[in-house]
């Protein structure tokens, strides 16, 4: 794939929708577009709330409860971490904010803002790119039509090397024999 296929590179080491409308397209880190979408849900905007928001916001990528908790880094005030789980449940509830695990690593919470994506992750280092859905189709048809299964790749990635590692690693870019 080359820039412009509907991929985002990932921020590395950095970091179940109910029905009704979409979540909004906030695009430019539009917190009032949020706060609209959660209030029109029927959920009161508290402090925390808010702050759970901001950091989501604010942030590069998915992020854990752990780091949202202590502000990203400093980009926004630290929060109690019961505070965090219970507002990011909630707000997963309300399909503003979805939940992936990208490799190993805890599970991650990032804004709904832009429809569905999908990951692929790196096993070595952990870094990750973010792809649009349609970018994947050519791989979901494949394994459709080789093992009946629709595959998604939302809630788990594509695991496997980065280009860069594929580098540093012997022999993990020459590719394997197949068995018949």
């Amino acid at each position: 794939m080359k820039p412009g296929d509907g991929v985002y590179e990932g921020m590395g080491r950095r970091a179940g929708p109910s029905p009704g409308a979409d979540p909004p397209a906030l695009g430019s880190r539009d917190l009032d577009a949020a706060v609209e979408f959660v209030r029109e849900r029927g959920l009161r905007l508290s402090a925390a709330r808010r702050l759970v928001l901001e950091a989501l916001l604010a942030a590069d990528g998915p992020m854990s409860a752990e780091q949202i908790a202590e502000g990203i880094g400093g980009r926004v005030p630290s929060s109690d971490i019961a505070s965090v789980y219970r507002n990011l449940q909630a707000f997963a509830d309300i399909g503003l904010v979805r939940h992936v695990h990208l490799g190993h690593s805890p599970g991650l919470h990032a804004l709904a803002i832009a429809g569905e994506q999908e990951y692929l992750t790196c096993e070595r280092c952990a870094d990750y790119t973010t792809v649009a859905p349609e970018a994947l189709d050519e791989v979901r048809a494949l394994v459709q039509r080789r093992f009946g299964y629709r595959a998604r790749f939302t809630h788990f990635p594509i695991v496997g090397l980065c280009a860069r590692c594929l580098e540093d690693v012997p022999g993990a870019g020459a590719p394997r024999a197949r068995r018949g």
